[in-house]
């Protein structure tokens, strides 16, 4: 398990960042999508409600590692993540749901997942360097 880095986070928190989704079905296929309810409600947790998701929640039953590229400008970090449940209920999903209504949509679940870790993947000498 690994903590993100606070000002990681904060890129994660800001509306106007891309935030993607890789997966890997079971016989490795990847499979990236720009997921605008990509959220880390901690430090070492990502969220992310299952909205029009069919290949990535297809793929994330079959092979529950996942990452998440997180990008502004220059910025960007790889998040790398081991899919632990997938909620229909519960806090959570209440919540994902209220803040998903604002813009139209529902997820007819919630994944959450353990970070393993955090890499800089931005435009810099850093790139590919792990940072937790």
């Amino acid at each position: 398990m690994a903590n993100i880095p606070n000002n990681v986070l904060e890129l994660i928190r800001a509306r106007t960042t891309t935030k993607i989704l890789v997966t890997a079905s079971k016989d490795a296929k990847p499979h990236a999508i720009v997921a605008g309810s990509i959220a880390a409600p901690t430090a070492d947790t990502m969220v992310v409600g299952e909205v029009l998701m069919k290949v990535s929640a297809k793929n994330l039953l079959e092979n529950s590692k996942a990452a998440f590229l997180i990008n502004a400008g220059k910025d960007a970090f790889e998040i790398d993540c081991t899919a632990r449940a997938r909620l229909e209920s519960g806090p959570e999903y209440e919540a994902m749901n209220k803040e998903l209504a604002a813009i139209g949509l529902k997820a007819a679940a919630v994944w959450v997942f353990r970070v393993d870790a955090v890499f800089e993947q931005g435009a810099s000498p850093a790139a590919g360097t792990k940072l937790a």
